[in-house]
């Protein structure tokens, strides 16, 4: 069977860290985030159980990420932190990797918005 789980985002010291919770429905709407959760997403799995073992499947049908943040340009994000190694660092990095937008998260992180993430 086809089981629907939600990963959550939270900003952590050097990467961001995550939790993962079983859900019934994949519904924007239902989900309840705490207040230091940045974002979340959306997966499937397939679960089957033989002879009493529980075997789970690879990640499938991943959405994009659903993130709380402000939306901005890459150039509006550098103009933003200027004299913030840290975040002119992490900017860098990500015009390196060839994005131009971004997510400037409620916790003041700076992540790549692909083309399937949303605001909210």
């Amino acid at each position: 069977m086809v089981k629907h789980y939600v990963e959550y985002l939270y900003p952590g010291n050097i990467i961001n860290q995550t939790s993962v919770s079983e859900i019934p429905r994949r519904l924007v709407k239902n989900i309840k985030l705490s207040d230091d959760c940045i974002g979340f997403r959306f997966f499937d799995k397939t679960v089957t159980v033989i002879e009493g073992e529980t075997l789970k499947g690879e990640k499938k049908n991943v959405s994009g990420w659903y993130y709380r943040g402000e939306k901005m340009t890459l150039q509006q994000a550098k103009d933003s932190c200027k004299k913030n190694c840290r975040a002119e660092f992490i900017l860098s990095s990500i015009e390196d990797l060839g994005y131009t937008t971004i997510v400037k998260t409620k916790s003041g992180d700076y992540l790549p918005l692909k083309a399937e993430d949303k605001i909210i």
